[in-house]
């Protein structure tokens, strides 16, 4: 009797620090997804979007000089945190009516996101009306798009 009852809580406790230990990786996984978009600008050491102060790559139905900045947010439609994130658009675009506002989704527009070397969503990128990147980066609420906007317009 007492054999069986050592065994099985040494079983227990065995399965209990495997599902720790996959309850951990789980974890150090989301610690870089966590560090990226709580970081205003996170994806800037990353090494993702257009080189700033580069020439932003030419797009059919957008003229850059029609604005004093123009920002593309870069979403897919499987983003979840770009659904949030739309609404604060609409906000936006009442509030900054001189800068040119275009979504480009990744469903219809994959060349555009190749072109700017987007690889995650929701991105932003600011270009002046000379069409030159001023700013770029992971964003996930209306407050990091406005820090954009300020470090862009500088």
């Amino acid at each position: 009797m007492n054999g069986s009852v050592w065994i099985a809580s040494y079983v227990i406790l065995w399965v209990l620090v495997l599902v720790l230990a996959v309850a951990v990786v789980a974890l150090l996984r989301q610690i870089g997804v966590l560090h990226a978009r709580l970081h205003p600008l996170g994806a800037n050491f990353a090494g993702e979007g257009p080189a700033l102060e580069s020439a932003a790559p030419p797009l059919g139905d957008v003229v850059y000089a029609d604005a004093p900045l123009t920002l593309l947010t870069f979403t897919s439609p499987g983003c979840e945190v770009c659904k949030v994130l739309r609404p604060s658009l609409d906000a936006l675009r009442r509030g900054y009516p001189e800068v040119q506002l275009r979504e480009v989704d990744l469903e219809s527009a994959r060349p555009v996101f190749d072109a700017f070397n987007v690889r995650s969503t929701p991105y932003v990128v600011a270009v002046d009306r000379d069409g030159v990147v001023r700013g770029r980066g992971i964003v996930n609420s209306l407050e990091q798009i406005e820090e954009l906007l300020e470090v862009s317009s500088a």
